[in-house]
């Protein structure tokens, strides 16, 4: 299989890979504070909340026929959480990885999507239709977040060949991760924001 970015820029390059039978489920973390109202998450270290946990567990019931060999987690607090309820219950191993990060929102982190809408139209348009152009205030520029989750993935895919791993990410880096894994463009990140506690499989 060949996984190309689906983005002009000069950063990204090809990845080819061949597989045989080998899935990445893509984990959405269970609730947080700020999921409800939408509010951007960013890179704080945010709890699960009560119904947060409840999801977590959920997840590890519905996960337990997936046959995961290993688990990657984001370091933010919620998908570590997530991480070890699920590992703890299924008894399989989990990894930390700095690259699976999610994107530094700088003074954007605790907004909620409507307030830039409102406040930001054309930034928030941008954010939709080319992210990679935007560059949050004091923040981190979606190109070098997203190099630094590619990095992550391709770190996993050369150390898995068959099998299934999980990949414990919150949004929009659990999308930005989906639509690299599918050969798809990235695009209308704003709709994930507030998603959690739920998950999809890719086979590569």
């Amino acid at each position: 299989m060949t996984i190309l970015p689906r983005f002009s820029s000069k950063y990204l390059t090809k990845t080819s890979l061949t597989q045989k039978t080998f899935r990445i489920l893509i984990i959405r973390p269970g609730e947080t504070a700020f999921d409800k109202g939408r509010h951007l998450h960013g890179s704080l270290d945010l709890p699960l909340t009560k119904t947060g946990k409840k999801e977590a567990v959920q997840l590890a019931q519905e996960l337990n026929v997936e046959n995961i060999a290993q688990l990657y987690s984001s370091p933010s607090l919620s998908a570590r959480e997530t991480s070890e309820k699920i590992a703890k219950q299924l008894g399989i191993p989990q990894k930390v990885l700095k690259g699976l990060q999610n994107q530094n929102q700088g003074l954007w982190e605790g907004m909620r999507v409507e307030q830039i809408r409102r406040n930001h139209p054309r930034i928030y348009r941008q954010m939709l239709e080319d992210p990679c152009t935007v560059m949050p205030p004091n923040g981190e520029h979606f190109r070098n977040a997203f190099e630094r989750l590619q990095t992550a993935l391709q770190w996993i895919l050369d150390r898995h060949r068959t099998g299934t791993v999980g990949l414990i990410l919150n949004e929009p880096a659990a999308s930005m991760a989906t639509s690299w894994l599918k050969c798809e463009k990235i695009k209308n990140l704003w709709n994930s924001i507030g998603s959690h506690g739920y998950w999809e499989s890719i086979e590569l």
